[in-house]
């Protein structure tokens, strides 16, 4: 009898054997043969279709469906305007557009790649096939009202939440359908970039939050200062910055002064103050000249390069590159300026992906928060932020304006020259929402023409309150 358990023991010893080396075969082979796909299917439409008939689903923050498959086949929010409103973010099957989470993101949503225990675990549950949900942090109710507010003009807006770094909202206009992307067919021109997070625009007068702050950090700061603007005298004479506008000089200002009518003239001045050295170094410290990226999308801040002549400076300083300089900036990184400033020199790295659900219906890999570049503690945050709240109370940006909150902003009008040789004029803006419970920055841009984005900015965060 003894001399029998011991032989039972060691067949079923080698069956245990058998049936791992078996199932190790099969998951194997499985990964192999979903890799084997995946690589296919970059050239192979149809089995790329095929393979997205189990794929998982893509979740807005309120967990409606963004892109799902049903009965085999591929397809995208019931409501088609939300489907525009997200297209450069998420994207088609076919990966005709590029850096979205369509095509970033294959992998985890047709399946393949994952750690083998979880597969493993998956394959006993009859699951194994079937690809993970991803849930985004955009709103799509939010994203929707940013694509209204831009009534049909090119632009972008960005809200994000500035003490963790959620992308509440991001929308790039002119945009199209996500059927018309698989067909190929009805796309107009530029509607398949993403202005929100690659673009690159003269950031104009919203660069002065930059400027006031490398100015508060140097040797000559002085939060009294005043100086005399002298209208449209150039500042240090022909060639250096002066007042291009309508209005005649502003006379004797200082720097809340300056921010809530835009001085020209005071930035230039102050922008000289703080010094070569200490522009570029502050202009980095807001995340100019930095790589980043959105899981495993790529985006834009802004670039920041100048040579040593002041005469450029004084322009560079109120945000219009002159001559070898260059400057500019994307509506991302707008809403990440003006976060900065409201979570005290804090920018906080942007995400646009909340988490990972597998198809037993387990969340996993929540993108935890993380800094993306401080402000050195030798600027005076706290006095830019203050006037940039006047700027809203008081100021050119007083449509931004919220009953009952404390909003600060700064608005910007850059000129520009685009494809065509032509002469562009975008109007911009970067704002927040000074509250605990609403921490929320927007950066807007809206192209080829003077608009009221402080307007737009209130409606938007507005709504963001409301739909917390």
């Amino acid at each position: 009898m003894k001399q029998f358990m011991t032989s039972l023991k060691v067949i079923l010893f080698g069956f245990i054997i058998i049936s791992l080396t078996l199932l190790t075969g099969i998951i194997f082979q499985q990964n192999k043969s979903q890799k084997l796909l995946l690589e296919s299917s970059n050239e192979n439409k149809h089995a790329l279709a095929f393979r997205y008939s189990d794929a998982g689903t893509i979740y807005s923050r309120e967990m409606t469906k963004l892109a799902y498959s049903e009965n085999q086949q591929r397809k995208y929010s019931e409501n088609p305007e939300v489907a525009r409103s997200f297209v450069q973010i998420i994207g088609d099957y076919t990966h005709n557009i590029g850096n979205t989470i369509e095509a970033a993101y294959q992998d985890r949503l047709i399946g393949s790649g994952r750690p083998w225990h979880r597969q493993l675990v998956l394959d006993f549950t009859g699951k194994g096939m079937s690809g993970d949900d991803i849930a985004l942090t955009i709103s799509s109710e939010l994203n929707l009202a940013a694509q209204n507010s831009l009534a049909g003009s090119a632009g972008s807006v960005v809200i994000l939440n500035y003490e963790t770094g959620e992308i509440l909202c991001a929308v790039s206009t002119p945009n199209t359908y996500p059927e018309n992307v698989v067909a190929w067919q009805n796309i107009p021109t530029s509607a398949l970039f993403n202005r929100s997070f690659n673009s690159e625009y003269s950031p104009g007068s919203t660069f002065k939050v930059v400027t006031g702050t490398a100015w508060s950090k140097s040797n000559t700061y002085d939060p009294n200062y005043a100086m005399t603007c002298t209208g449209r005298e150039p500042l240090l004479g022909p060639g250096s910055v002066f007042e291009n506008r309508t209005g005649g000089s502003h006379g004797y200002i200082n720097m809340q002064g300056a921010y809530e009518i835009s001085c020209n003239h005071f930035f230039g001045d102050v922008g000289l103050k703080a010094s070569f050295d200490n522009m570029e170094e502050t202009a980095e410290e807001f995340g100019f000249n930095k790589e980043i990226r959105l899981g495993k999308l790529y985006a834009k801040t802004g670039e920041y390069q100048a040579v040593e002549d002041e005469y450029l400076l004084t322009w560079q300083a109120i945000g219009q590159p002159i001559d070898t300089n260059e400057l500019s900036t994307s509506t991302l990184h707008l809403a990440m300026l003006g976060g900065a400033i409201a979570n005290d020199g804090v920018m906080m790295q942007p995400y646009l992906i909340n988490h990972f659900i597998d198809p037993s219906g387990n969340d996993y890999d929540y993108t935890e928060k993380e800094v993306f570049s401080e402000i050195s503690s030798q600027a005076d945050v706290s006095s830019i932020k203050n006037d940039l709240i006047s700027t809203v109370n008081q100021g050119m940006a007083s449509n931004a304006s919220i009953y009952g909150y404390s909003v600060g902003g700064k608005t910007g009008t850059a000129e520009s020259v685009n494809d065509t040789g032509e002469l562009q004029v975008n109007s911009l803006y970067t704002g927040f929402i000074d509250d605990p419970q609403f921490p929320y920055a927007i950066g807007i841009v809206v192209e080829n023409g003077h608009f009221d984005t402080p307007s737009i900015a209130s409606n938007l965060l507005s709504l963001a309150m409301q739909i917390n």
